[in-house]
């Protein structure tokens, strides 16, 4: 375990002290930078996301309807937010900080003149598509159980020889790329079953 791990451990499992959060939160952002921002921005956008929806619900949408919660809009932000966004706001501003301009002013320019709108754009794309995917779980579990059995019983004919000759004679640096050559063989397979 690290020295940054350790004084994390250390510094969590302190007690439930409130006032202590925020330095139990810094250290977990010390030791595990993205996976701390990758958790944070998956709350704070799902809850923003719910917020949002239900006071949408209370009100009334653009058009005066009322309705629940939309969940799939819900989980669409969480997703952006800890999937997408937080890994690249977190890359972005590491390089901002290191090669980007020394000035506050001008570093906020560049941010939100040329990084922002494409993020924006990415954000709009990644919350329609997820919420049309989350949509269409239901759908496609009834269309696809029918082809999961025999699929599986398939796979049962490939893939335990293949896993096991690559594990007995292969390093394991070796195993992702040869299983993924043996995928080219099983995704041609899956393609003519589809």
């Amino acid at each position: 375990m690290s020295e940054a791990e350790e004084s994390t451990k250390e510094i969590v499992e302190k007690g439930d002290d409130s006032s202590d959060l925020l330095s139990r939160y810094n250290a977990l952002l010390d030791a595990y930078p993205v996976y701390t921002k990758v958790l944070t921005s998956f709350f704070v956008q799902g809850v923003g996301a719910l917020l949002g929806s239900y006071l949408t619900s209370r009100s009334g949408n653009r058009r005066g309807e009322k309705k629940g919660v939309e969940w799939a809009e819900v989980f669409a932000f969480m997703i952006h937010g800890g999937l997408v966004n937080a890994p690249i706001c977190h890359y972005w501003f590491e390089w901002l900080e290191k090669n980007g301009p020394k000035s506050t002013f001008k570093s906020m320019l560049l941010d939100q003149l040329v990084v922002q709108p494409p993020l924006l754009l990415l954000m709009f794309v990644t919350i329609d598509s997820t919420k049309a995917a989350l949509r269409e779980i239901r759908p496609s579990l009834s269309r696809n159980m029918t082809a999961v059995g025999p699929t599986v019983v398939n796979s049962w004919k490939f893939w335990p020889l293949a896993v096991y000759l690559t594990f007995r004679y292969l390093k394991k640096k070796h195993y992702t790329v040869s299983l993924n050559l043996c995928s080219l063989a099983w995704t041609v397979y899956l393609s003519k079953q589809s």
